[in-house]
């Protein structure tokens, strides 16, 4: 809904910082005129320029829209789509909902923590703890409408945007530490827009630390070649996409080609990459842990390209490599390997004695609502409801898109 139209009073100066702050995304319009506060020329100015500077006075309609959300990675009325299934008695929603529940309650009771300085020995696990929350709270709310949660989302992310002045750059964990837990934290404040708890005032200040002290991490990490890259590309876009930096989005979208493409070699041989297998060439080198560290990168590579459909393009779901290759070779892949090392049987074709560990991660449940293949079923049986593990690969995923066919035509 539009409120009405109300008229502000702004300086020159105020209104110039208003256009720039609105321009990035900083500032919702009902929010502006209290955003900004002018202070005359001072005596300096005025000896410099020879003269006393004279400050306007102009007024400007506003028109105030409430915050909502657009939707990173769900919408409310996806997630209202799962609760009604849910009190249906229909799975896999009813699991999920009473899980995510489950874990929302105990976050209620959770003491909110973080660092001013971090790394990854003191700020890992504070870091882990407010991603992990605001999201499973921020859905809660949506869920059930009880403004606890939302209340409680805030405050994880309200400890970090007023306690946090830098990341130690000797730390290279760090890098992984932010691209693997703060897409999540950036999902839930999203999800908080118009909720209460949360305001115009604490979106910004939480973009400026997005901006200003996260993304030069994703962006670090994307220079990777393996998982740590899709990680920080991650990051990179879920920043972008809520402080509405459209070059980032497309340079992270370009190296999340790059990613999957490899790198070609002047004798025509390829480093990196996925395989003509499906599978990912730097994470065939994890031995008997090749299969987790397969699907946790592409389940990463799967949600940013959801995130990129959101936006209006579904490119990345049908993107071909040089190879021939795309996100669904690699689902296809790994679908067989997945139930076959749960049942003990060692078919992997990257380890010397086709033996891996069992793995089960979270993007299934995307891959699933996407392309509807029925060899997927067999990985979702053996692990729904999916909750949260340690990755914005997405936690949760069940809740999000086990009521979904995201790819209808």
């Amino acid at each position: 809904m539009i409120r009405p139209i109300r008229f502000a009073r702004f300086t020159t100066v105020g209104l110039l910082a208003i256009v720039i702050s609105m321009a990035l995304g900083m500032f919702q319009p009902g929010e502006a005129a209290r955003a900004i506060s002018f202070l005359p020329a001072g005596p300096n100015q005025q000896t410099r320029l020879g003269a006393p500077q004279t400050s306007y006075t102009m007024y400007m309609p506003i028109i105030q829209h409430p915050l909502t959300p657009t939707g990173i990675v769900t919408t409310p009325a996806q997630l209202a789509v799962t609760k009604s299934q849910a009190d249906n008695g229909l799975e896999p929603s009813s699991s999920a909902v009473e899980s995510l529940l489950q874990n929302a309650d105990q976050a209620l009771s959770e003491k909110p923590c973080a660092v001013a300085l971090y790394t990854t020995s003191d700020g890992d696990s504070c870091l882990n703890q407010a991603s992990e929350n605001t999201f499973v709270l921020a859905l809660a709310y949506w869920i059930t409408n009880d403004p606890r949660y939302s209340s409680k989302a805030a405050d994880f992310i309200h400890v970090w945007s007023t306690t946090l002045v830098q990341i130690d750059a000797g730390d290279d964990q760090a890098q992984l530490d932010w691209s693997r837990f703060a897409p999540a934290m950036i999902w839930g404040a999203e999800l908080l827009d118009g909720a209460p708890g949360w305001t115009a005032a604490d979106r910004q200040k939480l973009t400026v630390m997005l901006v200003t002290v996260a993304l030069p991490q994703g962006r670090l990490a994307a220079k990777r070649t393996n998982n740590w890259a899709d990680a920080g590309n991650l990051l990179r876009l879920s920043i972008a996409v809520y402080a509405k930096l459209p070059a980032e989005r497309a340079a992270a979208i370009a190296d999340w080609k790059t990613m999957l493409d490899g790198v070609r070699q002047s004798d025509g041989s390829w480093q990196y990459g996925m395989l003509p297998d499906g599978s990912l060439a730097e994470e065939d080198r994890r031995g008997e842990d090749g299969l987790s560290y397969n699907q946790g990168a592409l389940s990463v590579k799967t949600v940013f390209a959801e995130i990129v459909r959101r936006q209006g393009d579904e490119s990345l779901y049908r993107y071909r490599t040089p190879r021939g290759v795309g996100l669904k070779n690699g689902w296809d892949f790994l679908a067989a390997q997945v139930v076959n090392a749960n049942a003990g049987a060692c078919t992997w074709p990257h380890t010397p004695d086709h033996c891996v560990k069992y793995s089960n991660r979270s993007g299934w449940e995307i891959a699933y609502a996407y392309w509807h293949s029925p060899a997927y079923l067999g990985p979702l049986s053996l692990h729904r409801p999916y909750q949260w593990s340690n990755w914005a690969d997405p936690g949760y995923s069940t809740v999000m898109f086990g009521a979904l066919n995201i790819n209808e035509k």
